[in-house]
């Protein structure tokens, strides 16, 4: 955007206020409809929908935000950052789902669901208004397009540009399609899951088939729970076992110039034992991704909820690294961390002046603004997205992550219709005899898991052959 507030400030502050109006028509769609159950579930539809658009576009802002305020050498702590506060908040949304909201806040809603929409509201605005407050951006100097027919020309140069990217995105971006055609069936169907084997174990227990439903959604969402405790966990721990191509490995502490303490020897030692297992970025992507494709796999020999709940928080590991490692490389390749990671181009001449300017995906970008700019807490960012006159228009940082957005979104659709198609088939061939049906439930769902986790493994292998670039 060339908005005087900023560039991504709009697009933040639009997406904001439409994730909350719909986060409002999902807990009061009852009351809009008016009791009418068709309209309510028409509604409902189209407002998820709507927030499935708008966090994606929400999203996709705060991470080009992150690339354009952060050097390259702060690109990893920056997206690991990222991963923590999305731990935080899974762990605090999955807790809501354990606590009688009603009782504690009954002035917030008449429903559990009313309650937790206006909650997720208000952490949603104090939070994006503290970030929009205090990140120092520049605006666009020079939008890309001024012609009458802007949005054709966009779409023209997006698709016609997407071969110029930098090996190292075409790559990640092609990892994350398989990687998230294993991650969309573990979160749809994770809760799930384990509720079926919960309801199959304890089908001769006595209650109502609710009651014992209900049961076992409990017990789906404890595992849950778990999970991103441990993802949590995770994303605080595995930075510190990791460098980036802007930063490269890490080095053990040199030799101490006199006699040290028993506590400094200890945290030499342990700095020096963090030096020689931190592994690179590619590589603890696709550890955590052989991680997740075999705990996927495993779930067509799980038949115990305990065992099951151990598959899914173990899966909380990989989660922590998938919200972290991809950004954090893109991040750096945009900004121009490393000759390894960049491909970086010949330097030239700037037209008209004697600064030199360094060739990247989304413009250029002088020299002297990048060594300015870092870590001297000025805050300032370069002009990311400003390029000289004679420059042909290239990919934008923000395109370029909304691009990699859609290919997290397409397997969303792809493993929607795919595990639609297994349930059919199941149905079709098995039917659904009651004294066995949260078992054979769970055997399907099982089967659709374990589809995601060879397509994680394809991820795996891609993954790999990454570590050569970067």
């Amino acid at each position: 955007s060339t908005s005087r507030f900023g560039r991504r400030r709009p697009y933040i502050v639009g997406s904001t206020v439409c994730s909350v109006l719909c986060l409002a028509v999902i807990g009061w769609t009852r009351e809009l409809a008016g009791g009418r159950a068709t309209l309510a579930v028409y509604l409902a539809v189209v407002a998820f929908y709507f927030l499935d658009f708008a966090v994606n576009c929400l999203q996709a802002s705060l991470r080009a935000l992150i690339v354009d305020v952060l050097p390259a050498s702060r690109q990893d702590a920056g997206t690991a950052w990222a991963s923590r506060m999305i731990g935080i908040g899974n762990v605090v949304g999955f807790l809501m789902g354990f606590l009688d909201l009603v009782r504690l806040l009954p002035f917030l809603g008449s429903t559990h669901m009313q309650v937790l929409t206006t909650i997720a509201s208000a952490v949603l605005g104090a939070t994006v208004a503290v970030t929009c407050y205090f990140t120092s951006e520049t605006p666009l100097l020079q939008p890309s397009l001024s012609s009458s027919d802007d949005n054709l020309q966009a779409f023209r140069a997006l698709f016609t540009s997407l071969h110029a990217l930098p090996t190292v995105i075409k790559r990640i971006f092609r990892i994350q399609l398989f990687a998230w055609i294993g991650w969309f069936p573990f979160l749809f169907y994770g809760t799930t899951y384990v509720a079926d084997l919960y309801v199959a174990a304890h089908s001769s227990d006595g209650g109502t088939d609710a009651e014992l439903m209900e049961r076992g959604t409990r017990a789906g969402s404890l595992a849950m729970f778990v999970q991103a405790v441990v993802s949590l966990g995770s994303s605080m721990v595995l930075p510190l076992f990791t460098y980036s191509a802007a930063t490269g490995s890490l080095q053990p502490p040199p030799p101490p110039a006199g006699s040290i303490s028993v506590f400094e020897r200890g945290m030499r030692a342990l700095l020096a034992v963090r030096a020689r297992v931190a592994v690179s970025l590619p590589t603890m992507w696709a550890i955590s991704l052989g991680i997740a494709s075999s705990a996927m796999m495993l779930t067509l020999v799980t038949s115990t909820v305990a065992m099951a709940s151990v598959l899914l928080a173990v899966c909380g590991i990989s989660w922590a690294v998938a919200m972290w490692v991809p950004f954090s490389m893109i991040g750096e390749t945009i900004r121009g961390g490393s000759d390894r990671t960049l491909g970086r181009q010949q330097m030239h001449a700037a037209p008209g002046g004697g600064s030199d300017y360094v060739q990247v995906a989304m413009g250029d970008i002088p020299l002297e603004v990048i060594d300015s700019h870092s870590e001297d807490g000025s805050g300032q960012e370069p002009d990311l997205d400003a390029r000289p006159p004679s420059e042909p228009a290239e990919l934008s940082a923000g395109t370029i992550l909304g691009v990699h957005n859609v290919f997290i979104v397409i397997p969303q659709f792809i493993t929607a219709f795919a595990s639609s198609l297994i349930f059919a088939v199941f149905e079709h061939l098995q039917g659904t005899a009651p004294d066995a049906a949260g078992g054979q439930h769970a055997r399907q769902i099982a089967l659709v898991i374990s589809l995601g986790g060879l397509s994680a493994g394809v991820a795996v292998y891609l993954s790999w052959q990454l570590r050569r670039l970067a």
